[in-house]
């Protein structure tokens, strides 16, 4: 029977009374006993012991909203996220196409452009990418996900072109000029994640899929990630498939959770049971999700004030907009709770998460379910103080995108809130105080799983710049490192199994080469994992931090 003892180390078990304790027992991947030295080393007859020489260990972090697939994709395709200008991005384009050109009827994908790196501020447009091929489909994402340049091959194929064409609902195909039909090459929200749309983008093969989730996996144990999720499964992009392909073969080291999105949910979920059951092979469809707006870097969330700088085009009162009406939301709502489902609800402007609170609360009194559901709010990056009751009321947990303060803080301040209302973007301090259970997030591909930079962010609420934005937001670095375990433990329904080093939970561990609650607030990004533990298992050894020391 496999046992493993970790002693001498500062143990954060992260339980009700916060305890540090200095040792715990593993057994056969389960947390069998943690207490001193003393007490644990008295167990370990035929017992493996691990002397953490004074190191911290903190249960494995938990990833509360992301796209582990669509993660591991922008492995095969050209990532795009640290490009200055448009120019630098045609010649990136260029190159690829040169030295890995697509194959048959494939297309050319880069991702993570951020247009607000730009001198100029402005995106890409189909002119830019033609100059590349005319001939190849070419799309790049941007930064936030909802928004992307497309060339005149990728428009015709997508079947924007002409004067007649047709934009699904909720979605915007942007023109050369305001009294023009013909399309510029930038399409937003629906016009790209519609789920038809989605299938006529050719991407790599399926087994170039599966390996790429094996890679993305190692990335996210390097993080000390030991349980993640995918929140766009759909019967488009047959990502269900692939995950479950990927557990029945094997292939995944952390647990993953799969959210069906709409409109594929009911079919995709039909013969599921609750959202609480066990994993198969680390991985489990477990929910649904659908969206309510866009950006606010993409300039698309939707927001009961107009945007402090209007984007160029748009009128004087330009908020935003929403992607579904009130009637389709509610339907929604009422579908899955009547199949007692927890729903994850995009929502980054105010308007957004006020249609949420009122369709939810709406659908709880139609179907007059009492189910303990807990809905979950995806970023919330404008959910105001009064709306904080209609949260309570409704059982919701917040996913906050908290690191936009870092890294899209001060386009904040300056062009998207303003400076008063940027003060309160993922507003934790006041969840906190109000005694709202919230998780920190990354959405992965939009910023890699890293939690320790969720921590800093959450306590020292800094931008690039150097900026404090929201001070009176701040929390202390234990309520930062709960947002990241516990409180993700409990989004999933999984606080009995996870998220606290405590008798009975999976020894779902983490070691770093620092105390977060003792170093100074300022330096928690400089943290390193050396190690990461999955059921007892070491799935991420950092040797190049390991030989330095």
């Amino acid at each position: 029977m496999s046992k493993t003892i970790y002693f001498n180390g500062n143990i954060i078990t992260v339980d009700d009374n916060n305890t540090v304790a200095q040792a715990v027992l593993i057994e056969e991947g389960l947390i069998k006993a943690v207490g001193t030295n003393e007490e644990i080393l008295a167990l370990a007859n035929d017992t493996e012991r691990i002397d953490l020489e004074g190191k911290t260990m903190i249960p494995g972090f938990i990833d509360p909203h992301g796209h582990v697939v669509a993660t591991a994709q922008t492995l095969m395709i050209v990532t795009l996220g640290d490009v200055t200008s448009r120019e630098e991005l045609v010649a990136r384009l260029k190159k690829e196409l040169e030295e890995n050109p697509p194959q048959g009827d494939k297309w050319l994908i880069g991702f993570g452009y951020d247009n607000t790196k730009f001198e100029d501020g402005q995106h890409p447009t189909k002119f830019d990418l033609d100059s590349v091929s005319t001939d190849i489909a070419i799309t790049v994402s941007h930064a936030s996900g909802h928004l992307a340049c497309v060339n005149s091959k990728a428009l015709e194929l997508y079947g924007y072109h002409g004067d007649d064409y047709v934009v699904p609902e909720g979605g915007v195909v942007r023109t050369v000029s305001p009294d023009s039909k013909e399309p510029n090459g930038v399409l937003e929200e629906n016009a790209i994640l519609d789920s038809e749309k989605k299938k006529i983008v050719i991407s790599p093969g399926f087994e170039d899929v599966l390996r790429a989730v094996e890679r993305v996996q190692k990335i996210y144990a390097s993080l000390g990630v030991t349980t993640t999720q995918d929140a766009s499964v759909e019967e488009a992009n047959g990502y269900n498939y692939i995950l479950d392909t990927c557990a029945k073969t094997g292939r995944l080291i952390i647990d993953i959770v799969g959210l069906a999105t709409q409109p594929s949910t009911m079919k995709l979920m039909k013969n599921e049971e609750t959202p609480k059951r066990e994993y198969n092979n680390h991985y489990k469809l477990a929910g649904a999700k659908t969206w309510l707006d866009g950006s606010p870097q993409g300039f698309t969330a939707w927001l009961s004030k107009p945007y402090h700088v209007v984007p160029q085009g748009q009128p004087e009162d330009y908020c935003g907009y929403g992607t579904q009406t009130d009637e389709v939301v509610t339907q929604y709502y009422v579908d899955c709770i009547n199949s007692n489902l927890q729903v994850h609800t995009h929502v980054n402007g105010d308007e957004a998460c006020a249609q949420f609170l009122r369709c939810y609360k709406k659908a709880l009194e139609i179907t007059g379910s009492k189910e303990d559901l807990r809905p979950v709010m995806v970023h919330c990056q404008a959910l105001r103080q009064d709306q904080l009751d209609d949260v309570i009321a409704v059982g919701a947990i917040p996913t906050f995108f908290n690191d936009h303060v870092r890294f899209w803080g001060d386009l904040h301040h300056d062009q998207v809130f303003g400076p008063e209302r940027a003060q309160n973007i993922s507003p934790i301090g006041w969840a906190l105080e109000k005694g709202i259970k919230f998780t920190l997030h990354q959405d992965p591909p939009v910023k890699m799983p890293n939690q320790i930079i969720a921590m800093h962010t959450a306590v020292n609420r800094t931008t690039e710049s150097g900026r404090v934005l929201g001070e009176h937001q701040r929390i202390s670095v234990m309520d930062a490192l709960r947002a990241v375990t516990i409180n993700g433990a409990y989004q999933y329904f999984e606080e009995d199994i996870k998220g606290s080093i405590e008798v009975g939970k999976y020894a779902d561990l983490v070691i770093l080469d620092k105390n977060p609650l003792e170093i100074a607030s300022n330096e928690i990004e400089t943290i390193k994992v050396l190690e990461t533990i999955k059921e007892g298992n070491t799935i991420f050894v950092n040797e190049a931090v390991l030989q330095e020391a």
